[in-house]
């Protein structure tokens, strides 16, 4: 049954959407879950592929911050131990 214009006909398994034009719009209920699946796996796309960027921006940004961590620390050792050679030679 179809009230008011718009719903759903269990029988002839059509959803009147609207008018368009002064015709009504009928479109088989399989279409409209077809379209809906698209847009829910369109959606659900999108997001896993922003989290994606998001997963691999923060690892980049962690393993270069580490990167330069470690270059720091071997610069400073490597100074501290030019510098104590050259005290105890210079002794």
């Amino acid at each position: 049954m179809v009230s008011a214009g718009r719903g759903f006909d269990p029988y002839s398994r059509r959803v009147l959407i609207h008018r368009l034009h002064g015709q009504q719009v009928l479109v088989y209920q399989e279409v409209v879950v077809v379209v809906v699946v698209v847009v829910v796996v369109v959606v659900v796309v999108v997001v896993v592929e922003v989290v994606v960027v998001v997963v691999v921006v923060v690892v980049v940004v962690v393993v270069v911050v580490v990167v330069v961590l470690v270059v720091v620390v071997v610069v400073v050792v490597v100074v501290v131990v030019v510098v104590v050679l050259v005290v105890v030679v210079d002794n």
